[in-house]
């Protein structure tokens, strides 16, 4: 950790701002570049999903050792994905916060041979949901600003400030993973745990489950589906979001800027008032009231989701856990309560011994949903296993069990070995003697 007096703050690229790459010779060149580079390619992309219909990205930056800096832009060069495929799909990579770009990487055709995410090594260094100008800062003693995120990056010309800003994204991200790995180590070593080999688990697992194409989610994802019981009200949110998402694609605008998320669930929850719902309501704050085209469309919508058969209906939406809520366990299903309230003590404990969040070792939906299933292996017709029902080797047969549930829920190996001993004695109590 540096000490505030020692900070630098960095408003340029050492080597200067490189030139935008919007021509396929340029791309070309930048590949040739790359190549000759050596170690990870740095990387990252601006989106502009609060501007158009999804999150691909209209910048990406690139930097190498020996290769230098390089900003493309995939608006002026449609082919720019494949141009880069031989060098990016042959070399790590580096990013900070990797699922919130993989899917507009993803969709230009490009996976890493191996992943490298900063953000992760600074949560297994306790640092939490660090942003990169905190991990800059902490590791590096160096400032950066971080103050054009939200800007509209699909916007042309982009101005040099903005790709000063952008280009300082990889300009530290080779050194800022040798110091966070260094301390992994050097934690890991002190303490006789793995800490990188708990870091490669965690960065293959974002590449395995955020190497997708850029999507926009369907009904079953908006905010607030849970609370619509109606199947007449399902219907309706399903038939609502097609035509919006059809509109916002045509349109290149954001889905939400058609019509609002919770427009959609207000009618859905009432179904039969939903035409006076699209009637009032306004599509988005200061804007006018549904007109034309898609208030047409979206009355159309209504009116063919009441009067759909019955039989053709959607079921509601399966959400993760399928348990009771767990707020009456304590009432309703007591070994499952128990089971709970010992576990979430044991990540806390742990996670404090180890200096992390608890939700790096699990989080709370995971940690009810394996108290909820093991609970339900305990009692057998009301009464409890018996010892011989557990087997010769009872130990063995809760740990396999934890394990088993664990897994079932995403836990990678190294929070599995370093979970299953902590809850063993919560277990232990609500098995029989």
């Amino acid at each position: 950790m540096t000490h505030p007096d020692d900070h630098h703050h960095l408003t340029s690229p050492r080597d200067g701002l490189p030139p935008l790459a919007d021509t396929p010779e340029a791309v070309a060149e930048v590949a040739a570049a790359l190549a000759d580079g050596t170690g990870p390619v740095a990387v990252d992309t601006e989106r502009a999903s609060g501007f158009r219909f999804d999150d691909r990205a209209w910048l990406v930056q690139l930097r190498r050792t020996g290769a230098g800096t390089h900003l493309v832009d995939p608006a002026q060069v449609p082919q720019f994905g494949s141009l880069l495929v031989p060098v990016m799909n042959s070399t790590p990579w580096i990013l900070h916060a990797a699922h919130t770009d993989l899917p507009a990487l993803t969709t230009l055709g490009w996976r890493a041979v191996r992943l490298h995410d900063t953000q992760i090594a600074g949560r297994l260094l306790g640092y939490g949901q660090i942003g990169l100008a905190g991990m800059l800062t902490e590791l590096l003693g160096v400032t950066v600003a971080k103050d054009k995120g939200r800007e509209d990056w699909s916007a042309r010309p982009l101005p040099r400030d903005m790709l000063t800003y952008a280009a300082l994204d990889v300009e530290l991200l080779t050194e800022l993973l040798d110091a966070a790995l260094s301390l992994l180590r050097s934690r890991g070593d002190a303490e006789g745990r793995d800490r990188i080999g708990w870091y490669d688990q965690e960065c293959d697992r974002v590449l395995s489950d955020w190497s997708y194409p850029v999507s926009v989610g369907d009904w079953t994802r908006l905010r607030g589906i849970g609370a619509v019981r109606d199947p007449r009200g399902l219907e309706l949110a399903r038939r609502l979001t097609d035509i919006r998402t059809d509109v916002a694609r045509r349109r290149d605008t954001p889905p939400e800027r058609v019509v609002d998320s919770s427009t959609i669930i207000e009618m859905a929850r009432s179904p039969y008032r939903a035409e006076d719902v699209l009637r009032q309501r306004r599509h988005g704050r200061g804007s006018p009231r549904f007109s034309g085209e898609l208030r047409s469309r979206l009355l159309a919508g209504v009116r063919e989701a009441l009067a759909v058969d019955a039989a053709s209906l959607p079921p509601r939406p399966v959400g993760r856990g399928g348990h009771p809520d767990h707020r009456t366990w304590a009432t309703d299903f007591p070994v499952a309560d128990h089971l709970l309230t010992g576990f979430r003590t044991a990540v806390d404990d742990l996670a404090a011994d180890l200096g992390l969040h608890p939700s790096e070792l699990m989080v709370s939906r995971s940690v009810r949903a394996v108290a909820w299933e093991v609970s339900l292996v305990l009692p057998v017709t009301g009464e409890r296993k018996s010892a011989t029902d557990l087997g010769s080797d009872p130990v063995g047969w809760a740990e396999d069990l934890l394990g088993h549930h664990l897994g079932r829920e995403g836990a990678r190996d190294w929070q599995i070995d370093l979970l299953v001993p902590v809850f063993l004695p919560t277990l232990a109590a609500e098995m029989p003697v």
